[in-house]
């Protein structure tokens, strides 16, 4: 093969590894807002009870979710999971009244953050309420 028909190969394999790369998707993270789950006799959420807590992702791999109380608070880690399809599933068991704010973080990128009211909750797991 002579040197310039070497030469446009390369170029022209170097142009198409760019072009696969830059149509890659971006990079993981949380797609939307944690949804907190709901029980079947609540509006709110309650302490002591569980939810099933959600979030959509766009690639495999560890997500991480919290509980945050606002500005000048540290937030607790709920847990984490592994992404499977396009979602991360976690167990959320509240354990402080008031407004929460939760979120999920995906390789450094954090979704957006959504508001949730705590209250006592009434019972325990799945069979459990919470008055406003």
């Amino acid at each position: 093969m002579s040197r310039v028909k070497a030469a446009v190969v390369a170029g022209c394999t170097a142009a198409a590894v760019a072009a696969t790369l830059s149509a890659a998707p971006a990079q993981a993270a949380p797609q939307g807002k944690v949804d907190p789950g709901i029980g079947f006799f609540s509006v709110n959420h309650g302490v002591g009870c569980s939810y099933s807590m959600t979030v959509p992702v766009n690639s495999s791999g560890m997500v991480s979710f919290y509980d945050w109380k606002g500005p000048g608070y540290p937030p607790l880690l709920i847990g984490r999971a592994m992404a499977s399809g396009a979602n991360a599933a976690v167990t959320w068991w509240p354990k402080r009244q008031g407004l929460r704010r939760i979120y999920a973080v995906q390789n450094g990128q954090k979704s957006p953050i959504k508001r949730v009211r705590v209250t006592q909750g009434y019972g325990s797991g799945g069979a459990c309420f919470a008055f406003p």
